[in-house]
């Protein structure tokens, strides 16, 4: 099996954030802080989600920054590792962050809009921009996230082994060897549980008259 390796400028961005470049740092916030802050979501608790509004984009940024510091200690071999990666830092980090703040924060204190724009050492960026980014218009971007949440509702009510295999494989995208090795489990054990778990997800979908194929 091929392993899907990081896109050249993936690695270029990643080898001159190594050295302390701050513009590709920001530029690998704007490609994978959405993909890694929705994995991150799936993985806390409902009691987790409100006690720290995640989507809250200065915690978001602040993280990310922090996660890609320890760039240097890296070496990625692959998109799904390099993803997996970030969001087991940001997970643990969170994590840390939830002893510091009160589960009574308004929700409106960390809501964000558009509008809203992240600091930057190379200026503040709208979140519009970001979005403009990933080359969607409004209206597909509305249709891609109302397709996510679906999915993401459906993934909070499996288990978390369940919900485990299906979000390395399907949202951080490692292969099965990958998730065998992180495991220490049998590549044909890792595959035969994300069958099991993936018959799960579209059981409960169909259940729900979603279409299969979203997934």
């Amino acid at each position: 099996m091929v392993v899907p390796t990081l896109e050249p400028d993936t690695v270029a961005l990643i080898s001159a954030g190594k050295e302390g470049d701050e513009r590709a740092l920001n530029t690998l916030f704007a490609r994978y802080h959405k993909k890694v802050l929705r994995i991150v979501r799936q993985r806390l608790t409902s009691g987790q989600r409100e006690r720290l509004r995640v989507q809250s984009m200065d915690i978001v940024q602040e993280v990310f920054l922090h996660a890609l510091k320890k760039l240097p200690d890296f070496e990625p071999t692959s998109e799904g590792s390099f993803i997996h990666w970030l969001s087991q830092i940001f997970m643990n980090v969170i994590r840390d962050r939830l002893d510091f703040v009160s589960a009574e924060k308004r929700a409106s204190e960390s809501e964000c809009s558009l509008d809203q724009t992240i600091a930057g050492t190379s200026g503040h960026v709208h979140l519009r921009d970001l979005i403009a980014i990933e080359g969607t218009s409004p209206t597909q971007y509305v249709l891609k996230k109302a397709i996510e949440e679906a999915v993401d509702d459906l993934l909070l009510e499996l288990d978390e082994a369940d919900k485990e295999v299906i979000i390395q494989r399907k949202l951080e995208g490692l292969t099965f060897g990958e998730m065998a090795s992180y495991a220490g489990k049998s590549e044909e054990a890792i595959r035969k549980q994300f069958n099991r778990s993936f018959k799960k997800l579209v059981l409960l979908a169909e259940q729900k008259g979603l279409p299969g194929d979203q997934f």
